[in-house]
């Protein structure tokens, strides 16, 4: 009797997932440009590692590459619906992955920018997320994450719209039974959208820019990203300014008086997921 062949139990799905880690690229960014718009709402030291080039101690591994890279199918969406759109309705223009710049070191783009037939300029900024976030988002109405409010608001500002869009399209269904309980419908399962006016997006953008451009020329001056402490953007909902991370470990984050009392706590969720955690919980 012939031995029993040995087959690997992933022989197949492991050479899929690694041809999709090297078939992802980073984003391009000019060599003059010192931060991104895809930063907003970051740790203020993490920020500073990126803009100086420090080097990851906790890089994207094969399954975060995998995860990301799905965000990248799910816009290749995007541009077909879009164009059946304009196709219905010949005053809309569009333009996908708009190039943003911000002064003279800030650099993005922008999911798309529609033009309305009534000359109303629109800014798309589309979101994939995973099942837990998207039910706080719309079951629990907490709406959009701050960051990607940031992020988004920056890029209207820049190309001077009249309305952000933010939209979420998720990864794991609300169950058919909640979602009639909450009055949500079929498409409601997996996909939202959010409408910001000037009114909202331009107070936040420019506190947004103000601060990401003043960490990264501070971060240069200095050579050292430890001189920018461990904090989050000034109207972050969830950790009140000028509260500081105080173990990367475990995102513990504390807001302190002026005389050194403690007057708030609480964790980042961000912490776990840095690339730099490991340096920062040696960057003391």
């Amino acid at each position: 009797m012939s031995a029993p062949v040995s087959i690997d139990r992933r022989m197949l799905v492991h050479r899929i997932a690694e041809n999709w880690k090297e078939g992802s690229e980073a984003p391009y960014t000019p060599e003059t440009m010192r931060w991104r718009g895809s930063w907003a709402g970051m740790c203020a030291r993490m920020v500073a590692y990126k803009s100086l080039g420090v080097e990851q101690t906790n890089p994207p591994s094969l399954a975060d590459y995998w995860r990301m890279g799905l965000g990248s199918v799910v816009h290749e969406l995007l541009e077909p619906a879009v164009q059946k759109w304009i196709t219905d309705s010949p005053g809309l223009t569009a333009e996908e992955e708009v190039d943003v710049t911000f002064d003279s070191e800030g650099y993005g783009h922008v999911d798309m920018v529609l033009t309305t037939e009534s000359g109303q300029k629109v800014v798309l900024e589309l979101k994939t997320i995973n099942g837990f976030g998207f039910k706080r988002a719309v079951e629990d109405h907490e709406g959009p994450r701050h960051s990607h409010i940031l992020q988004g608001s920056m890029y209207a500002n820049a190309l001077d719209a009249d309305l952000l869009i933010i939209g979420y399209l998720a990864m794991e269904l609300i169950s058919p039974g909640r979602a009639a309980s909450k009055g949500i419908d079929n498409v409601g399962r997996f996909a939202a959208e959010w409408h910001f006016t000037r009114d909202e997006f331009v107070p936040l953008a420019q506190e947004e820019e103000r601060r990401l451009a003043g960490i990264t020329t501070e971060a240069h001056r200095q050579g050292d990203a430890t001189v920018i402490p461990r904090r989050f953007s000034l109207s972050d909902p969830d950790i009140p300014f000028p509260a500081e991370i105080r173990d990367a470990h475990s995102g513990t984050w504390e807001l302190r008086d002026n005389e050194g009392h403690s007057l708030d706590v609480g964790r980042a969720w961000q912490c776990r997921y840095c690339d730099y955690q490991k340096r920062c919980m040696s960057d003391v």
